[in-house]
């Protein structure tokens, strides 16, 4: 029988509310700082694209973007709702997933409740908090970006598949709506259907044909990724049977790596041996079914981000989120298997242990990425003082960027209501075409021997610049493409080959050098 001195030490409910209290409140006020700009840029150049269409411009014809319809529809959303409440259109955006990172904690709360091996002390007290730095922290610089907002909408799947993997039903509305969710998450890109057919497929194995086949949820998945498939065909026509042949022909060079590359880069090259690592531990050591599912998920999130073969951090965004809740899972079912903690007893352990998991993961996440450091240097950024120019020069807040980059021009651009005065946000068709340099060629290839796709961007950007008179034209002295016979390919020399172009260019002068950016305005009358 113990003795006073060897009595465990209690804590009363009052301050263990007192440690796990900033475990939710700090990631709220973090949440509070995306609402700060600068917006991510290729999250700004969505909603743009997106506003547009909203306002009656043709999707893929007035405005020609290489992303799938969906990511259009979802971005739509915040576009509306700048329709009927006051803020902009980059204010409702991050208000959204806000409201969708609240939706799916709370969903997750009660989901990571109804799996087995859960049912612990630890597991189920480390868990959630861990989920919600996932959501609100990790992404840091890249929040809301598509894979964000895929594994937001995603974890309650991944969740209901861990519980699913132990043999629990969900009521079939609650499978319905998860897997329609997941699903339109999931469609916004194909690479993301690695996941579920990843995860569906380690549940087929494990509980059958029977059980997989009656599941709601993969049904919702497939059912959103076939609709969306038929509307590429259908009403976004314009899609599949023009830009997605383009985007296959000039997108898929485009990038700083293959994916052999992207297998062995420097995050997901350690995420994968971590997912192996913590699998290892928590399956052989700990025998969670639901590791498995993590293992599984993060699997098929790599696999996704393989597929993508671009190398872009954010792309690796989902399998270090699972790798993360991996380690979290392995740690708390390993002292809940192996140091079983009652019920009763539970409190302090619990908290300290969560306060001091959570701290750790904080603090590295600062290191790694300076929390809003873009957020508070935007005013003295490219961006910014870019934006100045702008608005001191450009009456009418139109303009047009022969440039290969989405930043700084987006979310400048939002955040002046500019207009990039062509169908093209970049020149990303060009960066394609001339990825590679031949032996001994023409650094630009003459108008009457260019390809389809080239002819197309040389003949319509040159149509849109006489067309629209944009106050100012930006030329990029970076072209993003390799040098050839010694030369930097010059955009504005290459479309100065086409007489439109050139007639309209007589209207401009030259108005200042600006970091690597060349800016002409147009002449006053």
């Amino acid at each position: 029988m113990p003795t006073a001195s060897t009595k465990p030490p209690t804590i009363s409910p009052r301050i263990e509310r007192l440690l796990l209290v900033p475990l939710v409140v700090l990631p709220v006020v973090w949440l509070a700082g995306y609402f700060f700009p600068p917006i991510n840029h290729d999250v700004a150049a969505i909603i743009d694209v997106s506003a547009r269409w909203v306002g009656g411009e043709k999707l893929y014809v007035e405005i020609i973007d290489e992303n799938l319809p969906l990511t259009f529809i979802v971005h739509a959303l915040p576009v509306l709702t700048s329709r009927i409440l006051p803020g902009a259109p980059t204010f409702w955006f991050t208000a959204w997933v806000v409201a969708g990172v609240f939706a799916s904690f709370w969903a997750c709360r009660r989901l990571v409740r109804l799996v087995p091996s859960a049912d612990h002390a630890l597991t189920e007290a480390l868990l959630p908090p861990v989920l919600l730095f996932l959501f609100t922290v990790l992404p840091n610089e890249h929040f809301g970006q598509r894979e964000h907002i895929m594994f937001v909408a995603c974890a309650p799947y991944m969740i209901a598949s861990m519980a699913r993997a132990e043999g629990v039903s969900l009521t079939r509305l609650a499978a319905i709506a998860i897997g329609l969710v997941a699903g339109v998450a999931l469609a916004m890109k194909p690479h993301y259907l690695a996941i579920p057919a990843a995860v569906e497929l380690y549940l087929l194995v494990r509980r059958g044909w029977r059980a997989t086949f009656t599941d709601p949820i993969p049904w919702s998945i497939g059912l959103v990724a076939l609709a969306h498939l038929i509307a590429m065909y259908t009403i976004f026509a314009d899609f599949g049977r023009f830009v997605m042949p383009l985007a296959i022909e000039a997108y898929t060079p485009i990038g700083e790596a293959g994916w052999r590359a992207v297998l062995t880069s420097n995050v997901l090259g350690p995420t994968l041996i971590a997912l192996l690592i913590f699998g290892v531990i928590a399956v052989v050591f700990t025998k969670t079914v639901s590791a498995r599912v993590l293992v599984v998920f993060g699997i098929g999130a790599a696999v996704s981000a393989v597929a993508q073969a671009k190398g872009w951090p954010y792309h690796v965004l989902p399998a270090l989120s699972a790798a993360i809740l991996l380690a979290a899972l392995t740690v708390s079912q390993t002292v809940d298997r192996y140091l079983p903690i009652s019920r009763s007893g539970h409190h302090l352990p619990v908290a300290i242990i969560s306060a001091t998991l959570m701290v750790l993961l904080y603090y590295q996440a600062a290191l790694y990425t300076p929390p809003f450091y873009k957020q508070r240097q935007f005013e003295a950024s490219i961006g910014g003082r870019l934006q100045h120019i702008i608005e001191q020069n450009a009456p009418h807040r139109t303009i047009l960027a022969l440039s290969p980059g989405i930043y700084p021009l987006w979310p400048m651009i939002n955040y002046i209501d500019g207009r990039m005065a062509m169908r093209f946000l970049t020149l990303w068709v060009l960066q394609g075409v001339y990825a590679t340099c031949d032996d001994f060629p023409a650094l630009y290839n003459p108008p009457d021997t260019m390809g389809d796709s080239e002819k197309f961007v040389f003949d319509s950007v040159s149509e849109d610049f006489a067309r629209e008179q944009p106050d100012l034209l930006i030329v990029d002295r970076i072209a993003g493409i390799p040098r050839c016979q010694g030369r930097e390919f010059d955009y504005l020399e290459y479309f100065l080959q086409n007489r439109i172009f050139a007639d309209a260019f007589e209207g401009y002068e030259h108005l200042m050098d600006f970091d690597r950016y060349r800016i002409y305005r147009r002449k006053k009358k």
